[in-house]
């Protein structure tokens, strides 16, 4: 008997043990983890009750009460790991209040709050705790797909089957039944990082128990596996080139809002989604596309906000547009201007948003919304490329050379006809060689640039920056001077008496040539682009010459017009253009160097307007707020001072040339 006592008690000790090794995988906290487990955890019950809210809760009512209560299980449980992990932050984290990030949330479920609010509530928080203990929502390398197949059907396919559909004759003895992959409802929402928190943790009262055995690298393998089983379309060519960490942190649902913003039609979507499930995660194409570059400098700039180090993500955000924008700007411009406005829109108000010390998940919504416009940017280059006929080239070229020209030319135009009707007629030549050196010189700089250099995005912008505001001052200088001069017999005096011959000649090449090379730089990225494309080349020229004739037809109206006009009202019209010219270059001017990430940039909530010079900023509308005050501030001076009338027996200069 004793011997029958001794063995039962020895068979329940072995149940016992068995049954602890068994519950061990289903506890909610396993209590001896590192803290940084822990926070992994906690990010990972955060990302459930943000994603699965909404299926509990519509419109302040429970839709769903076993849902419901599993969530304020849960954020019970993140309660409990937000105290224990808060004295463990590391000393250069940034200060955050952990559990009451948690509670917030537990607050907005415990009063239905709307789900958008919630989602926002999860993603401060685990945007923090991310931060806070410097975790990773992506892969640190390309994952391997036939890892993740392997690792699939040796420990999933008994309970969620070969497919992923969920159903196993395991799986029908399960309550609650395993996941099913290709339920919309389910599979929409699932990201690779959910996944991967998933096998890392497992689901708190399921069968779903914690593969902890698996490294880092295996999780995300079988993740990114797990998220492609649904996609069985033959996937499509020229999907948008999305950075790894995007992938791994995106759901279906909001890729595929992603391409349909950017203009994709619904029949191809399946097939884009295809390739960014089941090739994309799994090759190196950022290399391949500089929006990819500026996706991923994006998202270092995210993490670094999570971390707190404000001033590197300024840097990547900076480099972001110098490095991965800049490069394929003009050939954007030659396909969609305003894309390129908008994109310039968002990465200036991330800069602003920054400097006002905006919130990292702000933050972070801003850096999604700037992704979107990238995407949408990736899907014209490439359906531009598609686009490279004879006519379209030379459309395109055309376009170029009158599109950057024609505020060139009017000035030049304007400078040709103020020299002839204020008595420098002999001085026209120094308006010619002006915009002529200026041309040669774009010239060399075009092909120094295709065989020598690869100008940068930051020297691109600089170099039109510095320019734009060189020809602002010199452009200013004559402007400025005609424009306060109240009569034509005052300004032609001016002209001849206090502007000697020199000083003339150096004023009219000055800003001939400065205001002709600005464009005639941009003019040369525009062709880098256009001719990379594949273009044809004779296109191009044809193009180029077509939109020469316009610009010549455009001057030479403008100067036989000063010759018909009175003089009174072309040296008016003359110079109120110059300065207007001026406003417009010193707006572009500083926008160039903001980009540059030279001058502050301080967003004011109005739309840019390019063709203008307008960029919404305090520094770019002060300047020209400071120009248009001198401006008025001449005029009202002219108009309060004794009329002053032309010299006796004075008679205006004849117009010439």
């Amino acid at each position: 008997m004793i011997v029958i006592f001794a063995r039962l008690r020895s068979l329940l000790a072995v149940l016992a043990a068995a049954l602890v090794l068994v519950a061990a995988p289903l506890a909610r906290a396993d209590y001896g983890d590192p803290p940084e487990v822990e926070a992994q955890r906690l990010v990972h019950v955060l990302g459930y009750v943000g994603a699965d809210y909404g299926g509990a809760v519509d419109h302040g009512a429970i839709t769903n009460q076993g849902e419901y209560d599993e969530q304020l299980s849960l954020l019970d449980d993140g309660a409990k790991i937000a105290g224990r992990i808060q004295p463990a932050l590391p000393a250069d984290a940034p200060r955050v209040d952990l559990p009451s990030l948690v509670g917030k949330v537990r607050s907005l479920v415990e009063k239905k709050a709307p789900a958008s609010e919630v989602t926002a509530a999860t993603l401060e928080a685990r945007t923090a705790i991310l931060g806070a203990f410097r975790l990773a929502e992506a892969p640190a390398a390309a994952p391997n797909a036939e890892r993740g197949r392997a690792i699939f059907q040796k420990h999933c396919t008994e309970c969620h089957g070969e497919q992923g559909r969920g159903d196993t004759p395991k799986a029908a003895t399960l309550n609650p039944r395993p996941a099913n992959f290709w339920d919309p409802e389910v599979a929409d929402g699932m990201t690779p990082f959910r996944v991967a928190s998933t096998v890392r943790f497992g689901v708190q009262g399921t069968a779903m128990v914690p593969f902890s055995q698996l490294s880092e690298a295996e999780r995300w393998d079988v993740a990114f596996y797990v998220v492609s089983l649904r996609h069985t379309e033959a996937p499509a060519e020229g999907a948008p080139t999305y950075a790894l960490a995007e992938l791994a942190t995106r759901s279906d649902a909001s890729l595929r809002e992603d391409l349909a913003a950017a203009g994709m039609t619904q029949d191809r979507i399946p097939a884009m989604l295809a390739d960014l499930r089941k090739r994309a995660p799994y090759e190196d194409r950022a290399a391949r596309s500089p929006l990819a570059l500026a996706r991923a400098k994006l998202d270092r700039a995210r993490v670094a906000l999570q971390r707190g180090d404000r001033e590197a993500a300024k840097g990547q955000i900076i480099d972001s547009y110098l490095e991965g924008v800049e490069p394929v700007e003009a050939q954007l411009k030659s396909i969609d201007a305003g894309i390129v406005a908008r994109i310039e829109d968002h990465y200036m108000g991330l800069r602003a948003a920054l400097d006002r010390g905006e919130a990292p998940a702000a933050l972070g919504a801003s850096i999604s919304g700037t992704l979107a416009e990238l995407t949408a940017a990736e899907a014209r280059l490439k359906e531009g490329a598609k686009r490279t006929g004879f006519v379209s080239t030379a459309i395109s070229s055309g376009g170029i050379v009158v599109r950057e020209g024609v505020e060139a030319a009017l000035l030049v135009a304007a400078l040709l006809g103020l020299a002839a009707q204020a008595g420098h007629a002999d001085k026209k030549r120094y308006v010619h060689a002006g915009w002529a050196v200026a041309l040669v010189l774009g010239v060399l700089t075009f092909l120094l640039s295709l065989r020598l250099v690869t100008i940068s995005g930051a020297k691109r912008e600089l170099i039109e920056g510095i320019t734009a505001l060189l020809a602002t001052a010199v452009l200013f200088y004559v402007s400025y001077s005609l424009l306060a001069k109240r009569e034509v017999q005052r300004w032609m005096r001016f002209l001849k008496e206090h502007i000697s011959p020199r000083k003339a000649a150096l004023s009219l090449f000055g800003v001939s040539f400065l205001a002709a090379y600005r464009e005639a730089f941009e003019t040369v990225l525009f062709y880098q682009a256009l001719l990379a494309s594949e273009a044809s080349s004779l296109a191009a020229v044809v193009g180029a010459a077509v939109g020469a004739v316009v610009l010549v037809i455009i001057v030479s109206a403008y100067t036989r017009a000063g010759r018909f006009a009175p003089p009174q009202v072309f040296f008016r019209v003359s110079s109120y253009l110059l300065y207007g010219l001026a406003v417009v270059f010193i707006g572009q001017g500083l926008s160039a160097l903001q980009m540059a990430g030279v001058v502050p940039a301080h967003r004011v909530g109005l739309p840019t307007v390019p063709v203008i010079g307008f960029y919404p900023t305090l520094e770019t509308i002060t300047a020209q707020l400071v120009l248009l005050a001198l401006a008025v501030g001449a005029y009202v001076w002219n108009k309060r001072s004794p009329e002053a009338g032309p010299p006796r027996g004075a008679t205006p200069a004849p117009a010439k040339g």
